[in-house]
Formats: structure tokens, C-alpha cells, sequence
């Protein structure tokens, strides 16, 4: 019992130095992925325009005149909110479990980065800098809170996982012990996890009041 105790305190302690030493340059890794999906995006619908944007009616004034007049309901359009953010924050976790986490992170940066980049250019090539105005309300505020909530549950994603698997100690605790590990690392991630259920409040009650404002300008 003892020695299963020092196993899981030195397993511990690898972690939290691994943690304070790696984390800054995971975050910032993270973030340059975020980015590169940004620009990717940009660039990907500059390039193709005709087929993303002229083509399918992108963003044009048909889509978004139903928009104008809509009025949601804030109480579905949160439970929908809910099962997107919350169901993708997750799946994040579940695969921070396994060998796939630092993969999941990576993937799910570059996927944001690459949406937000073709709303952003889209806006902008179809409506000059009247676009600017759509970005706004498209995206603001709940994106304020949401990316660096999903920043942060990403950098404790792929620091859980690749302490588990790649850090070296994944045979030094097994059963109860291991999942008591996980449990504790899970707790730490709660902070992440509260911020993206604020983000989805957000989303759900504010920004549509936002949105229906600077469609009208439209």
C-alpha cells in the first residue's frame, strides 16, 4: 500500500514538473496551429472563391435575410450550443486518454482556425469592409471566452496524454491508481471546462441579439 502511494506521489511529481516546464511552449505551439488554420483558411477560400463562395451562396444576401427576422429560441438554440461545445470539450478529454490526445488538440486547433479563416474571407471578399461588421457579429463576444477556454483544455489534453503515454511513466501506476490519476488531472481541467460553459451562455443570449443588429446593415 505504501509503495503503491510513492509510485502514484512520484508519478505525480514527474508530472507537475513536466507540466510547469512544457506548458508555455504547448500553449504557444497550440496557438501558431490556431493561426496557421487562420491563415489557411484565408488564403483557401481567395484562391477558390468561385467555388466556395460564388457557388454555393456563402454568406450571400439570401442566407442571411432569414436571419434578420428570426427570432430563436434561446432555450433549444442553448441545448444546441451545449451538445456542439461541450460535446467537442468531451471528446477532447475521452481522447486525452489515449494515444490519439496530442493528435485530437492539434486537429480540432487547425479545424477552428480554418472556419474562422473562410468566414473571415469570405466576409470580407463579398461585402469589402462592411464584411469587418459580420466578422463581429459572427463571432463576437463568445469567441473571446471560447478560445482561449478551448486553448486551455487543449494544452491540459495534450499534456495528460503525452505524460501517460509519452512521458515515460505509463507503466509505473496501474489500475485504481491509474484512474485516480486521471481523475486528478481531469479536476484540473475544470477551469477550461467552466469557461466554455459560460462561452455557450454567451453564444446562446447574447450574440444573436448582436448578429440581428448588424444584419441590418445588411
Amino acid at each position: 500500500m505504501v509503495g503503491e502511494r510513492l509510485k502514484l506521489r512520484k508519478t505525480e511529481n514527474i508530472f507537475r514538473l513536466f507540466r510547469e516546464n512544457d506548458e508555455a511552449e504547448q500553449m504557444a505551439r497550440l496557438l501558431y496551429t490556431l493561426l496557421f488554420g487562420f491563415f489557411a483558411g484565408i488564403l483557401g477560400m481567395i484562391l477558390k472563391q468561385e467555388s466556395l463562395l460564388y457557388h454555393t451562396g456563402f454568406l450571400d444576401s439570401y442566407t442571411l435575410s432569414p436571419v434578420k427576422y428570426l427570432d430563436p429560441d434561446t432555450k433549444k438554440l442553448l441545448v444546441t450550443i451545449f451538445m456542439q461545445r461541450i460535446g467537442m470539450a468531451a471528446l477532447l478529454v475521452i481522447l486525452s486518454t489515449t494515444y490519439l490526445g496530442c493528435v485530437a488538440v492539434y486537429a480540432y486547433q487547425i479545424w477552428s482556425g480554418l472556419a474562422m479563416g473562410i468566414l473571415a474571407a469570405g466576409s470580407m471578399i463579398r461585402y469589402g469592409m462592411k464584411g469587418i461588421w459580420l466578422i463581429v457579429g459572427s463571432l463576437l463576444p463568445q469567441q473571446l471566452i471560447l478560445i482561449p477556454a478551448f486553448l486551455m483544455l487543449s494544452v491540459k489534453c495534450c499534456g495528460l496524454c503525452r505524460i501517460m503515454y509519452f512521458g515515460g511513466v505509463s507503466g509505473g501506476f496501474t489500475g485504481r491508481d491509474r484512474g485516480r490519476f486521471v481523475i486528478r488531472k481531469g479536476m484540473q481541467m475544470t477551469a477550461s471546462i467552466a469557461m466554455i460553459v459560460a462561452g455557450c451562455f454567451v453564444e446562446a443570449y447574447i450574440n444573436p441579439m448582436i448578429l440581428k443588429f448588424v444584419l441590418r446593415l445588411f
